[in-house]
């Protein structure tokens, strides 16, 4: 009912009991002044009593009536800013809003990143070949890491090749690194392993090569500093460490027969440049890339001839037999460039003209990639590459 609606009904109730009550005092008027030829006292008596009931009824019940209208007419009025709170005998504090369970996430739909391996020409057909384990416990398949040492960033990955795990006997994975780093932190150490696939345990030899050469160059920083690292001291103390591994087995040397790379980085100097030492014995190499030249560049090593119909992977040198071979050479590596040390599972295949693998790795590895990613790109598949494969690069991120 609207508020137009209540008042008329509230007048209207007013007026008819004002009617009501002046037909009952006409009445009582009539009824007391008219003569009674009986009981005329006792009648006189009931009907003021009547008069005074009603009239007081109606008085009093339109006292409620109207202050309900009124009540409807009037709005409800929202309480004053001013006004004194009421007097409560207990007080709350407002509700603590309770915490919300979290939301479920959303299942991703598809890979954050393209994880599968880079694909040249036609391919490999081992490359799609199952995997194969060795009959003896032999090192993992696939290895990576990646790590900062100053301001340098490393990323590293070997991965066994298509030609070793796809047939039977499954070969071992032959190629093995490390990386570390000086006590200070000054200096990054690298060191890749190839053993020689006509050894009957070279990754025996590779793995022994490398974790040995860490440690002694590690000893050779805190004794002679980077300035007097000797190469032929170096490869020496690392081929008689093979032979004693060899010894304990009770094999022929030559069964562990490695060739092995080393690499040891300064910390930048005032203009940002690091300086690189980096020593070889056989096939395993070097190489550099300028941030703004989309190829990797030789840099040290022993580089085949691939003027001939037929590269020979023949090598000079190996250890533990001829580690008087040895070759070193400091070169200068400018703020933002990388230097790679790779066995020839990717030197040859950056190295070969014919392709655009070099172009491909140059573009890609440009910037410090994820582990992930890294990995994935030293399991490419190319026609012939069917080598193990392994890649240790330092990105030389300069002074800030």
């Amino acid at each position: 009912m609207s508020r137009a609606d209540g008042r008329r009904g509230a007048l209207m109730e007013g007026r008819w009991r004002l009617v009501l009550f002046a037909a009952v005092v006409i009445g009582a008027f009539f009824e007391v002044s008219a003569e009674h030829r009986r009981f005329g006292p006792l009648v006189d008596a009931f009907a003021l009593a009547a008069v005074g009931v009603i009239g007081a009824a109606a008085v009093l019940g339109s006292e409620p009536s109207a202050r309900s209208a009124g009540q409807r007419e009037r709005p409800a009025q929202e309480p004053r800013p001013d006004a004194a709170p009421p007097i409560c005998r207990y007080a709350t504090g407002p509700a603590t809003p309770q915490p919300q369970p979290p939301r479920p996430r959303p299942f991703l739909r598809e890979r954050p990143t393209d994880l599968s391996v880079p694909r040249f020409g036609d391919g490999a057909h081992a490359q799609g070949y199952r995997w194969l384990l060795p009959e003896r416990t032999v090192q993992n398949g696939i290895a990576a890491d990646e790590a900062t040492v100053g301001a340098f960033t490393l990323r590293a990955a070997s991965v066994i090749g298509p030609g070793h795990r796809c047939a039977e006997p499954a070969e071992p994975r032959q190629d093995s690194y490390r990386i570390g780093r000086s006590r200070d932190s000054r200096y990054a150490i690298v060191a890749v392993a190839d053993g020689l696939s006509s050894a009957a345990r070279s990754d025996a030899g590779a793995t022994t090569a490398s974790s040995q050469a860490v440690t002694l160059l590690r000893e050779q920083l805190e004794t002679v500093g980077f300035g007097g690292l000797d190469a032929k001291e170096l490869y020496g103390r690392i081929a008689q460490s093979i032979a004693a591994h060899a010894s304990g087995r009770g094999v022929d040397t030559a069964d562990l027969a490695t060739v092995l790379i080393t690499a040891v980085l300064a910390e930048p100097d005032a203009n940002g440049v690091a300086q690189a030492w980096i020593a070889w014995l056989g096939d395993s190499s070097a190489w550099t890339l300028d941030p703004h030249v989309p190829s990797w560049r030789f840099a040290a090593g022993e580089a085949k001839d691939r003027t001939s119909a037929v590269v020979s992977n023949e090598v000079a040198g190996r250890l533990p037999d001829t580690p008087q071979l040895v070759g070193d050479a400091y070169l200068p590596l400018a703020p933002g460039a990388a230097l790679a040390l790779v066995t020839d599972g990717i030197g040859d295949a950056w190295a070969d003209p014919a392709g655009n693998v070099n172009e491909y790795f140059a573009n890609a590895w440009r910037a410090p990639v994820p582990a992930s990613r890294f990995t994935a790109d030293v399991g490419f598949d190319a026609p012939q590459c069917l080598d193990d494969r392994t890649a240790v690069v330092t990105w030389n991120g300069g002074r800030a």
